[in-house]
């Protein structure tokens, strides 16, 4: 169901969600992509003797096949050991190669250490380079040396080590709230304009709360890992959504390869055994131009 409205030269259409009861204004132009409850509990009795049928000699019990169903396969693990020595292989694969090294080691000594080390981390010191080259080796032992010494990619496995144990220590604990969050859901509505360079968009995501949660709690289950996010505020209790006080936090999403950012806008509200998280976005340079406009769409939530 739709109603207009106007805001600041920005013509708005109020949004009703029946099956997740809420409202919400989003510009006239935007066009609603989801709005739903998440499907109900499969029957896993009637799958798992589907299953039977076609592979009639498989030994699987019904717990299992539904296991097997539901669980996200999880990534191994390995011991730092094993990373330590993988992440050492693929700095290797990225020094100069040998014949390339031995040509201009044969000329220059000097210059065959600035080569070798502007390609992986930059050049050393001269004096660095001057006490190289004042060893008294080959351009095979030199090389050699080079790549066998892990203080030549400066890493030293002690710190390596540390660091990587406390990145999968977060890694599960950022597994673990995805899957509390995942099996709060219980719907989720998005709305966005049709090809928008900027990209922006609010989603609303409903959840039946499995414990009593505060709005910064539920934030803390919803925030990305640290290393994700370039740039984030510190979450603020400073906002009223319907009545209730919720928590606001906006931050920068690292998108990795593609050439711009992600910037969020979301807002965390509990009440009793339901949740709600409002978020929206759009690439960051583009954010100053939407504040106003999320604003204005995160303020006309309304339960229903």
């Amino acid at each position: 169901m739709r109603k207009k409205g106007k805001s600041k030269n920005i013509d708005y259409t109020n949004y009703v969600s029946s099956e997740l009861g809420f409202s919400i204004s989003i510009p006239s132009n935007w066009k609603v992509n989801a709005d739903g409850l998440e499907p109900e509990e499969p029957n896993w009795e009637e799958a798992y003797k589907i299953f039977q049928q076609i592979f009639p000699d498989s030994a699987m019990t019904l717990e299992h096949f539904k296991k097997q169903a539901t669980e996200a396969p999880r990534k191994k693990e390995v011991p730092a050991e094993e990373a330590y020595e993988n992440m050492l292989k693929e700095l290797r694969a990225k020094a100069i190669k040998f014949t390339e090294f031995k040509k201009i080691y044969e000329k220059d000594r000097k210059q065959a250490y600035r080569a070798f080390f502007k390609k992986l981390l930059g050049e050393p010191t001269e004096e660095e380079i001057e006490e190289l080259a004042t060893r008294d080796l080959s351009a095979d032992e030199a090389y050699t040396r080079l790549m066998a010494d892990p203080e030549t990619f400066l890493v030293n496995f002690v710190e390596f080590k540390e660091q990587y144990e406390w990145e999968q220590e977060q890694q599960r604990g950022a597994e673990k709230r995805m899957e509390e969050l995942a099996q709060m859901e219980v719907g989720y509505f998005e709305a966005s304009p049709s090809n928008d360079e900027d990209y922006p968009s609010v989603e609303v995501t409903k959840l039946k709360l499995i414990r009593s949660m505060t709005p910064l709690e539920l934030y803390q289950l919803d925030k990305p890992s640290p290393e994700a996010v370039p740039w984030g505020n510190r979450p603020s209790k400073g906002i009223v959504v319907d009545g209730l006080q919720g928590v606001k936090y906006y931050y920068i999403y690292d998108c990795g390869e593609r050439d711009d950012n992600t910037q969020f806008f979301n807002v965390y509200l509990t009440e009793e055994q339901t949740g709600w998280i409002i978020s929206c976005s759009c690439v960051a340079r583009a954010f100053p131009k939407y504040k106003n406009i999320f604003t204005t769409i995160i303020g006309s939530f309304r339960r229903i």
